[in-house]
């Protein structure tokens, strides 16, 4: 099958070459639906209806329809492939090494069961037909589980248990597209322009849709390979009929119109009716009848005791039903329990949280006031080390002014740092300080001689200078007697110190 480019980008031409082939699953039953039943009317194969070792059925195998897995059955391309099956095995679920029998005979019949004449024009076609088929089922086995394998098949189709499902091969295939809107349909070829549609396939791994449009596979040159015997249903339209089926459907058939049909492998049912058939004694029906009348009877017993069995089963179910419903109801209790837990969690931990709020504020506010008093602690404690200093100072004989300076000029040392310097200034003062107090003293001096000069000129008379003696030792102290102004101001600092400090140095 050819693989365009775009669907070897989309991933799917592994996929594409794998599923060439399908198959499709339809019912088998006895001939009961009325849709099919008129077709048993005009034909059936003459194969197996008088061999012992061969079970003929008949099955729809195809229909001309969009089926259940978006694959498209065109009619044309149905009737174009119509004869293919013919010969092909039966086998049991799709089994190649399980072959059961094989295909007789195909005809196309109308959806009300009517043959369609193998001359008719493709445009003449209707738009769905089925493809009938007619085949066998090995009996005569001499293996034992064979026979009985057939055996068990014959029962199960004639007990409607049975579906058919068709194989078939195809090499290409095109888009069926319907308009979800309108209903219309039509059909897209599928090329190199249109390829990247194959990924919307359902066959392929998509939806089945596309924008507005559902979406099918038309399946391209087809060849019918056979067809298996299932327990999984899928088309509807699709029957199997046995060999009684036709007994009971054909008793009004007009023999000289089938002439044809007998040609070809199928025939009247009644012209061929033999004469032991029609002359059978009432005896024999009545042990029929009888036979009937017991296998209704042991039919009624076993469906009994299945619908007995089916109570059974229906009332552990119900017992199944009820357990569930108390566990769900006692899970749903506990369930609520735990929501009103996890509630009741959410408010705890939302009270923690505005506690803990309140109390990292109360904190905040503590650390405030903390670091209020630390800092008042550190100036009270740096103003205790620097009276300290200066006393130390002082009582190193240095004045107080210059002990203030040297204490904040020398604020950075550290206590051991600022005592050996004390030390150190014991006695004698730093050439700085030194220079600073005698220039005090100085200029202390000169304004004290040039008060004292203007009081003495504003005082004495002119004539009284002139003859003024000088005097050797002259006393400028205050009080008459000489006093040093540095130990009067160290004794000052002294008494200052030990009134603060609450002792006397």
């Amino acid at each position: 099958m050819q693989i365009f480019q775009q669907e070897y980008d989309d991933g799917l031409s592994e996929v594409i070459n794998t599923s060439a082939s399908l198959t499709y699953a339809t019912l088998v039953e006895p001939c009961s639906n009325k849709s099919i039943a008129s077709s048993l009317k005009h034909i059936k194969s003459l194969a197996a209806l008088n061999d012992d070792d061969l079970y003929y059925v008949q099955s729809i195998l195809v229909t001309s329809n969009w089926n259940k897995n978006d694959d498209i059955f065109d009619a044309n391309e149905v009737w174009v492939a119509r004869n293919t099956p013919e010969d092909k095995p039966t086998n049991l679920e799709h089994d190649e090494n399980i072959i059961i029998g094989h295909i007789t005979a195909n005809w196309p019949i109308t959806d009300d069961g009517i043959l369609i004449d193998e001359n008719t024009p493709l445009d003449n076609l209707p738009n769905k037909f089925h493809i009938l088929t007619g085949s066998v089922i090995y009996k005569a086995f001499s293996n034992p589980e064979l026979r009985q394998r057939s055996e068990k098949l014959i029962s199960e189709i004639e007990n409607g248990q049975k579906y058919v499902s068709m194989e078939c091969l195809f090499r290409g295939f095109d888009y069926g597209l319907l308009n979800k809107t309108t209903n219309e349909y039509k059909v897209l070829a599928r090329d190199n322009n249109t390829a990247y549609l194959t990924k919307y396939l359902r066959s392929y791994g998509g939806m089945g849709e596309h924008e507005n449009y559902k979406i099918g596979r038309v399946l391209r040159n087809i060849t019918f390979s056979g067809k298996g015997f299932v327990d999984k249903p899928a088309n509807p339209d699709s029957i199997i009929f046995t060999k009684d089926s036709f007994s009971k459907n054909n008793e009004n058939i007009d023999t000289k119109k089938n002439t044809v049909l007998a040609f070809t492998g199928v025939f009247d049912n009644q012209s061929h009716n033999n004469v032991e058939n029609n002359t059978m004694s009432l005896e024999n029906e009545i042990t029929e009848l009888k036979a009937k009348v017991e296998e209704l009877t042991n039919e009624a017993s076993a469906s009994k005791a299945g619908i007995e069995t089916a109570q059974t089963k229906i009332t552990e179910l119900e017992n199944v039903i009820k357990a569930n419903e108390t566990q769900i109801t006692e899970a749903n209790t506990e369930l609520n329990i735990l929501r009103e837990e996890k509630e009741e969690a959410a408010k705890k931990v939302a009270m923690k949280d505005e506690e803990m709020q309140k109390m990292k504020a109360e904190l905040d506010s503590a650390l405030e006031v903390l670091a209020a008093y630390k800092q008042k602690e550190e100036e009270m404690l740096k103003k205790e080390k620097k009276m300290k200093r200066m006393a130390s100072l002082i009582e190193a004989g240095i004045d107080n002014e210059s002990a203030e300076a040297t204490v904040d000029k020398f604020e950075g040392l550290d206590d051991e740092t600022f005592q050996a310097m004390t030390s150190l200034f014991a006695g004698k003062m730093p050439p700085w300080l030194d220079k600073e107090k005698q220039k005090k003293k100085e200029e202390e001096a000169m304004m004290m001689k040039k008060n004292a000069s203007e009081e003495q000129t504003a005082t004495t008379d002119p004539e009284i200078l002139e003859t003024a003696e000088v005097e050797a030792d002259v006393n400028l102290g205050i009080g008459g007697e000489n006093e040093d102004p540095a130990e009067a101001t160290r004794a000052a600092l002294a008494e200052f110190v030990s009134s603060r400090l609450g002792k006397k140095l």
